[in-house]
C-alpha cells in the first residue's frame, strides 16, 4: 500500500538532469536574431524567469507565457511553437544526466521497497519530454508537477501530494529554498544534493557559511528559521543520498 511504503521524492532540473528545454531557447534566440534582427531574447527570458522566482514561483515555470511576454515587448513574433519543438529535440544528446549510475541508484531504492516520485516545479508538458529524453520515466512510480497541484515548492501542498500518506518520507533536491525549506516544513527528511556542498569532514563553521551563502544567493529572507534551511544530509553523490534513504528505511 502507498501509505505504508517509504517514499522518496526527487527534484528534476539541477538535481538529476540538465534538460533539453535550454536548447529550445538557444534555437529561439538564434532564429529571432537571424530573422527579426533582435539579439538577446534568451537572456531576457531567463531574466524574467528569475525575477518571477522571487514573486510568483508558479508563473516562473510558465515558459510559454514568459516567452510571449518578452517577444511582445519588442513587437516580435514566435518563429515556432515551444512544446512541439521541445518534443522534437528531446533526446539523450540534448539532455545531461548529472550523476553516473542514476538508473542503478533509482533501481536500488525500488528494489528495497521504496516508491520513487518526481516532484518538480517544472510544468508537466515540459518535464515529461525531459524524462523521456533521459530514459528515466520508467523509474518513477509517480510524477507530481506544480501545475498538477496548483502550487509550487516550497508550499506544503505539493509535498503532501508526493508523500501520499507515507510515514517515512525523504525529499532530495538542489535548492535550499524550494527543496530543503519546503521539505523540512512539510515534515520530510531532506537531502541537499549539489556538486558544491562541503565535504563531510568540513567543520560546522564551514557548513554554516555555505548555507548562509546559499540563502543569500536565493534571496531567502533573514527571518526564516535556520532549522528550516538546514538539510538532514548534504552530499554531492546520488549514491550517498540513496545510502541515507536506505539507512532510514523503517525509522518512521
Amino acid at each position: 500500500m502507498i501509505g505504508t511504503s517509504p517514499i522518496v521524492s526527487f527534484d528534476l532540473d539541477g538535481t538529476l538532469i540538465h534538460g533539453p528545454f535550454s536548447h529550445v531557447l538557444e534555437e529561439l534566440d538564434a532564429r529571432i536574431a537571424a530573422e527579426q534582427g533582435h539579439d538577446g531574447i534568451r537572456a531576457e527570458v531567463y531574466a524574467a524567469h528569475n525575477a518571477l522566482l522571487n514573486t510568483d514561483t508558479m508563473a516562473s515555470y510558465d515558459w510559454e507565457s514568459i516567452v510571449d511576454h518578452c517577444l511582445a515587448a519588442h513587437g516580435l513574433t514566435l518563429p515556432f511553437e515551444l512544446i512541439p519543438r521541445l518534443e522534437q529535440i528531446a533526446s539523450p544528446r540534448n539532455t545531461t544526466i548529472i550523476h553516473s549510475g542514476t538508473t542503478e541508484q533509482l533501481q536500488r531504492l525500488r528494489a528495497a521497497g521504496w516508491r520513487t516520485v518526481l516532484l518538480t516545479n517544472g510544468w508537466r508538458k515540459y518535464q515529461v519530454p525531459a524524462l523521456g529524453a533521459a530514459s528515466l520515466m520508467h523509474l518513477f512510480d509517480d510524477i507530481v508537477t506544480s501545475d498538477d497541484v496548483g502550487s509550487p515548492k516550497p508550499e506544503r501542498a505539493v509535498f503532501d501530494r508526493a508523500r501520499a500518506g507515507a510515514e517515512t518520507y525523504v525529499h532530495i533536491g538542489d535548492r535550499l529554498d524550494h527543496d530543503v525549506m519546503g521539505g523540512n516544513r512539510a515534515g520530510a527528511r531532506t537531502i541537499l544534493l549539489r556538486p558544491d556542498v562541503p565535504l563531510r569532514e568540513a567543520g560546522e563553521e564551514t557548513v554554516a557559511e555555505y548555507l548562509a551563502q546559499q540563502a543569500g544567493s536565493l534571496l531567502i529572507p533573514a527571518a526564516v528559521a535556520q532549522a528550516d534551511l538546514t538539510p538532514g544530509v548534504m552530499t554531492s553523490s546520488l549514491r550517498c543520498a540513496v545510502d541515507h534513504c536506505l539507512a532510514w528505511s523503517g525509522d518512521g
